[in-house]
């Protein structure tokens, strides 16, 4: 197992370095850790570009454990307008023209500090964003972009589908009417694969203006926890071949009436996941006698190998009719938490709570209504099922 674990963190990465901004490089201007702005650039207008186009602050978005965010601004240097500009990459300052072809971020391979290996696939970005321009109509840009072996140059190469696999690109106006308030917004942004490079960089920029040099002095772009998000979500699970009527991939718990006994035994269950880089199992459980009856855990596990979500589908023999679910019994609410946990869990439930190993064999039954502690220092590391009525929770013990 760990020989596994240790083979994939060393071929794939599949979150930022620093994505919070609470690691920096010195003060308050200095760089953020792994990030890259115009005192770390090249080019033959490097050193007149080199001056400060940001800030950390203290504080963040709505919920944040961290201290630190990171504040983008406009400056006009010698009258000529630019963005505040930061990458995972580097910034090339080769023209006093805003839109010259000779100005770009891009990856340095030979250059650690100017690159970030990524062979990861992820599905979305989500980024929390503030923004401030003085003209209603500017709108600020974060893009984030998988590409392939070479020192790919954006927006240069934005559209050379040889050299990447996949962008993602956040276009948003003004979040707050104030240069002196923060406006919080989280942006969810889909990664959209249509390049044909195998993904081996990720490219991410941070600016003011999607156009370059457009927008006014001191706009400013506050930034704070870039997440890649990678899907466990299911689309459809069918019963010996036929989808269940209402499927819904928010909704985690089935109970199906069906009139084929054989529909009970192992296979019989199917999926469709969302991503095709997702991971299946799926587990069928003790058969109970009276009524006849199965449980299949299905477990969903991302790419990222972190991102799991589990559904349910139980399959009762003895009520004919078409596969569909089951509206007499509604699944009963239950929730979980902590989970995985070391000695304890807090149930959310209404009615009796049965905890069983996988072999359905009881350990404890509790009724609750609304929450209840449970103490499970006695039993062994494993995994367990918990059951409300119709709902089955997985549950992990280190």
């Amino acid at each position: 197992m760990f020989l596994l674990v240790a083979a994939v963190a060393a071929t794939a990465q599949y979150q930022l370095p620093n994505a919070g901004f609470e690691q920096w490089d010195g003060g308050n201007t200095s760089e953020p850790t792994h990030w890259n702005t115009f005192s770390s650039s090249d080019g033959s207008y490097a050193t007149l570009a080199s001056s400060n186009h940001h800030y950390r602050r203290n504080g963040g978005r709505p919920g944040t454990a961290g201290s630190h965010f990171l504040t983008l601004y406009t400056q006009s240097i010698l009258g000529i307008k630019a963005n505040g500009n930061m990458t995972t990459g580097r910034i090339h300052a080769g023209s006093m023209t805003a839109t010259s072809s000779e100005n770009y971020n891009y990856t340095q391979r030979s250059n650690a500090d100017h690159s970030l290996p990524f062979t990861g696939t992820p599905d979305s970005m989500y980024v929390w964003v503030s923004y401030y321009a003085a003209d209603a109509g500017s709108q600020a840009q974060v893009s984030a972009i998988l590409h392939g072996d070479n020192d790919f140059r954006a927006p240069n190469q934005e559209g050379d589908a040889s050299l990447y696999c996949a962008k993602a690109v956040a276009r948003f106006g003004r979040t707050t009417s104030s240069a002196h308030s923060y406006q919080w917004q989280q942006m969810k942004v889909p990664f959209v694969y249509d390049g044909n490079a195998a993904p081996r960089y990720m490219l991410v920029n941070l600016t003011t203006n999607a156009t370059p040099g457009g927008g006014d002095g001191n706009d400013s772009l506050s930034i704070d926890d870039i997440e890649f998000v990678y899907s466990a979500w299911l689309t459809g699970i069918s019963v010996g071949g036929q989808p269940i009527e209402g499927f819904q991939k928010g909704r985690f718990d089935y109970t199906l009436h069906v009139d084929d006994a054989s529909l009970l035994a192992d296979g019989s269950v199917t999926v469709t996941t969302e991503a095709s880089d997702a991971t299946v199992g799926i587990e069928r459980m003790a058969v109970d006698t009276i009524p006849e009856s199965a449980l299949f855990v299905i477990t969903v596990t991302a790419e990222d190998g972190v991102t799991v979500r589990t559904y349910t589908v139980r399959l009762i023999h003895g009520e004919p009719g078409p596969v569909g679910i089951d509206s007499p019994v509604a699944p009963a609410s239950l929730r979980v938490y902590p989970n995985p946990t070391t000695d304890h869990v807090t149930v959310q439930a209404e009615g009796l709570v049965l905890l069983t190993d996988l072999q359905g064999r009881e350990l404890l039954r509790r009724t609750v209504h609304g929450s209840a502690r449970l103490d499970l220092h006695t039993l062994p590391a494993g995994t367990y099922l918990l059951r409300c009525g119709q709902a089955t929770r997985r549950l992990v013990k280190k």
